[in-house]
């Protein structure tokens, strides 16, 4: 899983120490260390120290104390609006529980080494696709890569409620450097919108280090992560407080949204309501140390009847008797996202990819990450590049797209979709063939002339109508008066909207009995 929020230049100081002290000095943690090529350019490498974090944070070289180009300070607009600095992201990689508990059972490194790797190479898919910046040219915007990330990575191992999670804040400047030399504002979009494909890689990773270094199997894959098999239910319930903490929380408020709304969130609503409720339920941490809870947390499997080697025993039967799932093949992966929208950036085939392939013996995190790389180049050879011919002179070297395109812009679709797009085109042509039918039966009442032939045409015989018009322009009052008309004439007609509440709206000031197309599809 991967959460990503954004950091502020204001509170740089306060957020350094929070890494670099409250965080990184707990008992049993380790110290945050610097990664990201620029970090490597800069002269940035082992212990992230908190006056040097707090200078990157200021847009400031955290060595020389020079600016970073300008220096990172809120401003305030004409109508005294505060546009708050942003400094960086905080790019938080948690570990699936079952990960966790093996490790806080067993003490094992080998298993936290494994998370750091899969954090590294996530790490390392964002600086190759998503560390480009934005330049004004010629009135509009460049999309150049940059020369890398300055990141600082601090690895922590407890929950808020003192459950063992293992799980990785990745301290990411907003500044970058592009190839000229110039210190800009880093494009964060593809770390922002992509959350769910990065974290999804992290997992797949992940999975792929545990397989080759402990032989283990995994349980069914679900919003890209999955459990090791042989860890019970029971077991991860009872290291899971703070997850419950959260759901109770988010299910409380969910049932807030509904009455207020009259419909369920949409998935950005309902990710922004997770976050916010996290943020307000989130407790200080005990201040125990690992060397303490270990006692404690053994001490709560035990009570379930299972101890560490037990568990490591349960972890290496499971692994001899699961059998591996079916690798998926291009076809399914296109329908896949064929199922959800009509064309696709790199991103959203890196989280359809990963959230099918499992681990296998012999790759590592390396040869995993590159074996994606392959998967993913032949997903893309199956599809339809939408991008327009370009110059190759003025191409990002990241992705091979021009620089006059946003990153975060969709770019392939497939033939399938095409077709059907085609043939939706083509049946709304063959409807234009024959004369207009309107109603001429339709009830005028206080309709302007626009909207009483707006009105005639919906209730009319032809085949397909499409009336477009702004808020304000009287398209529901139109609506009521076609649909009285149909209803007088016998005509059955039913309403769909995209949502809940606009079907209820429909209903009640039209008189259609309306449902959502969701339902409809259904």
């Amino acid at each position: 899983m991967l959460r990503v929020t954004t950091l502020y230049a204001s509170s740089a100081a306060a957020t350094a120490a929070y890494y670099t002290r409250y965080l990184a000095a707990a008992p049993g943690e380790i110290p945050g260390r610097w990664t990201g090529a620029q970090a490597a350019g800069l002269g940035l490498s082992g212990e992230v120290t908190t006056a040097q974090l707090e200078m990157l944070l200021s847009g400031r070289d955290p060595i020389a104390g020079t600016g970073l180009g300008h220096v990172l300070a809120d401003r305030l607009t004409s109508h005294g609006t505060v546009i708050r600095a942003v400094a960086g992201f905080d790019a938080t990689f948690s570990a699936p529980k079952s990960l966790s508990v093996w490790w806080a059972l067993t003490g094992d490194d080998g298993l936290a080494e494994c998370h750091d790797a899969a954090v590294s190479a996530a790490v390392g898919y964002v600086e190759r696709f998503g560390s480009t910046t934005r330049v004004r040219a010629n009135g509009t915007r460049l999309h150049p890569d940059s020369q890398g990330l300055i990141a600082a990575a601090f690895r922590q191992t407890t929950s808020r409620l003192d459950d063992p999670q293992l799980h990785t804040h990745v301290v990411v400047s907003a500044k970058v450097q592009t190839a000229d030399g110039r210190w800009l504002a880093l494009d964060a979009r593809v770390l922002k919108q992509h959350q769910r494909a990065i974290g999804g890689l992290y997992q797949s990773v992940l999975r792929a280090a545990l397989t080759k270094r402990y032989g283990v199997r995994f349980g069914e894959i679900v919003s890209g992560q999955a459990e090791m098999a042989g860890v019970s239910t029971e077991l991860l319930t009872v290291f899971s407080k703070r997850a419950a903490q959260v759901d109770a929380a988010v299910t409380a408020e969910l049932e807030v949204f509904r009455h207020r709304e009259g419909r369920s969130p949409t998935r950005f609503e309902r990710a922004a309501i997770e976050r916010q409720v996290a943020a307000d339920t989130r407790p200080q941490k005990s201040g125990d140390g690992v060397p303490d809870l270990q006692t404690r947390w053994r001490g709560e499997a035990e009570a379930v009847g299972v101890s560490a080697d037990s568990l490591t025993a349960s972890i290496g039967a499971a692994a001899r008797s699961v059998v591996a799932g079916r690798e998926a093949t291009i076809s399914e992966v296109i329908a896949e996202l064929s199922a959800t929208r009509s064309s696709w950036h790199r991103m959203d085939i890196v989280r359809a990819v990963t959230d099918r392939l499992t681990g296998q013996p012999d790759f590592d995190a390396g040869k995993w990450v590159a074996l994606i790389d392959r998967c993913i180049a032949r997903v893309v050879e199956h599809c339809v590049d939408l991008d327009p011919a370009t110059s190759r002179t003025s191409v990002r070297a990241s992705d091979g797209r021009s620089v006059w395109i946003e990153p975060v812009a969709v770019h392939v679709t497939s033939e399938l979709v095409l077709a059907q797009e085609e043939r939706i085109v083509s049946w709304a042509l063959d409807t234009q063939l024959d004369p207009p039918r309107p109603s001429t039966s339709v009830e005028p009442g206080r309709l302007d002339v626009l909207q009483r032939d707006a009105a005639a045409t919906v209730a009319g015989s032809d085949q397909l109508a499409v009336v477009v018009g702004p808020a304000g322009a009287g398209k529901t009052s139109m609506l009521a008066a076609a649909v009285a008309d149909l209803h007088r004439h016998r005509r059955p007609v039913i309403g769909l909207a995209p949502t809940a509440k606009a079907a209820r709206v429909m209903d009640r000031e039209t008189g259609v009995v309306a449902d959502t197309v969701a339902k409809l599809l259904h």
